[in-house]
């Protein structure tokens, strides 16, 4: 049975069971990722360890897990919270063959492939993307994507892919730091969710999207990253190395930079930055 088979007759999950991680690897069929597995009870952070991994010359796939996460974190150094058997947290190694100017592409791709996923398992309200990096249903984050990668001059030596997803976290459980801007499956279907079937379907998702992306490139990419695009025509308050921007955003050119229009009409390429919009 595919997963796809899967989800169509899946039953809400109980919450607080450790995750079958057999049940994830068996039903995988990807080109390169999810090969191997690399499970914890709890870590400080699946990216730290994903890249002591990556250092000591890992294999291109292998997934890192966790049931909890003691120093999550998303950009800027933000804290992800990561409470134990509810959510999902996980990081993946990758080898790309792009140049290193491209691997921003890579965050958008998982961003596509996220939203994806995302969308299998809910049906009253669209996922959409903030950029670059978050995945809001309602205008609320669902998930974060944060991307380390490690370069030469010419070549990317690798990417590490980390991932936290709410799944059956209610809101009323979430800290007062977040709770007016986050939500999760649960909160959103109002039943559990397997955990099992939503990272098997994530995983196939990403190995599919991966490969799209090295062997067609981001034009494939970018219009699917562009449908899913929440703050189209919105007025956002950028904050990035130029300093603070108010405008427009109007999409992303073809190496994933986002494009804001200021009040000079004047299109701004902003490369790294922090995006929020003006009514926040």
């Amino acid at each position: 049975m595919t997963i796809h088979d899967a989800l169509k007759n899946q039953a809400p999950a109980t919450i607080g069971e450790p995750l079958r991680l057999q049940d994830v690897q068996g039903n995988l069929a990807t080109r390169r990722l999810g090969k191997h597995f690399h499970y914890f009870s709890e870590i400080d952070s699946t990216n730290s360890y994903a890249r002591q991994l990556a250092r000591r010359g890992a294999v291109e796939g292998e997934v890192i897990v966790a049931e909890a996460q003691t120093r999550g974190r998303g950009r800027l150094g933000r804290t992800w919270e990561s409470p134990p058997f509810l959510n999902l947290y996980c990081s993946i190694i990758l080898g790309p063959k792009l140049p290193p100017v491209n691997a921003p592409q890579l965050t958008l791709m998982a961003a596509v492939a996220l939203t994806e996923t995302v969308g299998a398992f809910i049906s009253d309200d669209a996922p959409t993307i903030k950029w670059p990096n978050d995945i809001l249903v309602g205008g609320k984050k669902l998930a974060g994507i944060l991307t380390e990668s490690s370069c030469h001059a010419d070549q990317i030596d690798f990417v590490i892919l980390g991932i936290g997803v709410n799944l059956n976290y209610p809101v009323s459980w979430m800290s007062e730091t977040i709770r007016g801007t986050a939500t999760s499956i649960i909160t959103l279907t109002q039943k559990s969710v397997s955990r099992e079937l939503f990272f098997g379907r994530l995983i196939q998702d990403l190995d599919r999207c991966y490969g799209e992306l090295e062997e067609a490139g981001f034009g494939v990419i970018a219009p699917r990253w562009e449908a899913g695009f929440g703050m189209r025509g919105k007025q956002v308050r950028v904050e990035w190395t130029g300093g603070v921007l108010v405008g427009t955003a109007r999409g992303i050119d073809t190496d994933g930079a986002l494009i804001v229009e200021d009040g000079q009409r004047k299109r701004r390429r902003i490369v790294a930055g922090d995006v929020v919009p003006v009514d926040d």
